[in-house]
């Protein structure tokens, strides 16, 4: 009895999952982020320079760039954050991750240069992009090949309304005219895929996945789901880093990372922001 029921709940979920992609494709929602552009083209400015003091004060950051003995172009990600990190919301803007995962997957390939074959790296949620084009960035200044796979259920050459300064003088655009002048490293390097992470996950068959940033659905459920698919095709070395990390703000995320740090053969290096009590996590196997 308890298989037939499952099996009911299963074949639900599905079709559930298939109304959604219907609905989503479909003129009942023409936007997902916001409906028409917010504020003004000042305001995003402002908001800018708030933003990259934010993202430059963390000691934590530049001592863990330090460490790696990487950063990344402070001039290219500033002009990649204002497309796609500056936005209308009510906490601090803060794009550091870019820092962390451009200096820790540079570290990473310098480290393993010789032995990565067919390198596949996944990100889930996409948004604007920022996350995939700092990875992008890394292998390409790395001189390195491989493959990123970004998953969210925003399509990439939908034109919607991004909440950026975009919106004022371009208006209704897709991502991939968003991400325009960064091009040269989505045709060589990503590749966006639309849907949620459980249905992509489940269908993905690479032989590894040797470094992913998890930024999607902040639940726990999500966060582990997420985490059991990729650290199984996951070898010593290898890495995952988790957004969000924060008690108070994203508690899903944060009883995830705790409960894989427990139980998991990973090591943990946290970093915090102090100000916001929120950071990021980096998972590497054992």
């Amino acid at each position: 009895m308890k298989k037939i029921i499952k099996k009911i709940i299963n074949i639900l979920i599905s079709k559930i999952q298939i109304f959604i992609y219907f609905i989503q494709d479909s003129n009942f929602f023409n936007d997902y982020l916001t409906d028409k552009p917010i504020k003004n083209i000042e305001n995003y400015i402002h908001l800018q320079k708030e933003a990259e003091k934010n993202t430059y004060s963390l000691n934590a950051v530049k001592e863990f760039e330090i460490k790696m003995g990487y950063s990344i172009d402070k001039e290219w990600l500033n002009k990649l954050a204002l497309q796609t990190q500056i936005v209308i919301k009510k906490s601090p803007l803060n794009y550091a991750h870019g820092r962390v995962l451009y200096s820790l997957l540079s570290n990473y390939l310098r480290n393993n240069s010789k032995k990565l074959k067919g390198l596949n790296i996944v990100e889930t949620g996409t948004a604007r992009g920022f996350s995939s084009l700092c990875m992008a960035k890394a292998l390409f200044d790395s001189d390195q090949e491989g493959r990123i796979y970004t998953i969210d259920i925003i399509p990439h050459n939908k034109k919607i309304f991004w909440n950026c300064v975009s919106d004022h003088y371009n208006g209704k655009i897709s991502r991939a005219r968003l991400l325009k002048d960064w091009s040269n490293l989505i045709e060589r390097y990503i590749f966006f895929i639309k849907g949620t992470s459980k249905d992509i996950l489940n269908r993905f068959e690479l032989h590894r996945i040797h470094f992913a940033f998890l930024d999607s659905n902040h639940t726990y459920v999500d966060v582990m789901f997420e985490f059991n698919k990729i650290s199984k095709f996951q070898k010593s070395g290898d890495i995952i880093v988790f957004d969000d990390y924060s008690s108070r703000d994203y508690p899903g995320v944060f009883k995830a990372v705790n409960f894989i740090e427990r139980n998991f053969d990973y090591n943990l290096l946290k970093i915090i922001n102090s100000n916001t009590n929120r950071g990021y996590v980096i998972a590497t196997k054992i």
